[in-house]
């Protein structure tokens, strides 16, 4: 899938700078996925998941989200669960499209730092 160091290496180039406002407080370059779960999950779908891949959603506390991908296989991927302390509670989880049909802007930085082609 996406070797994690690469993963993680890329998202400390991405920084604070292209997290949403309520996450910017809580990132640091320890913990680099925290608040990028959406955009990695982008990344995920777009670039290296097989057809028939879905986004999931969790509603998690405090009416944030969390997103990841599940395989036709049903196999989960979520390369952003380190970022929290506790299990993610997928068995809550719910399909749900993302917001844009094509990749978001943050999502092709993500994609270009990481060296990825289009499928």
């Amino acid at each position: 899938m996406i070797d994690r160091e690469k993963l993680y290496n890329a998202l400390r180039q991405m920084g604070k700078k292209h997290l949403e406002p309520q996450y910017k407080d809580q990132w640091t370059s320890e913990r680099p996925t925290t608040g990028y779960c959406y955009v990695v999950a982008e990344v995920v779908f777009h670039y290296l998941a097989p057809e028939g891949s879905k986004s999931y959603v969790i509603k998690m506390n405090k009416n944030e989200t969390h997103w990841y991908i599940k395989l036709p296989n049903n196999k989960i991927v979520d390369l952003t669960s380190d970022q929290f302390d506790e299990p993610v509670p997928y068995e809550r989880g719910k399909p749900h499209a993302f917001l844009t049909k094509e990749i978001s802007k943050r999502g092709k930085i993500l994609a270009d730092l990481l060296g990825l082609a289009k499928k």
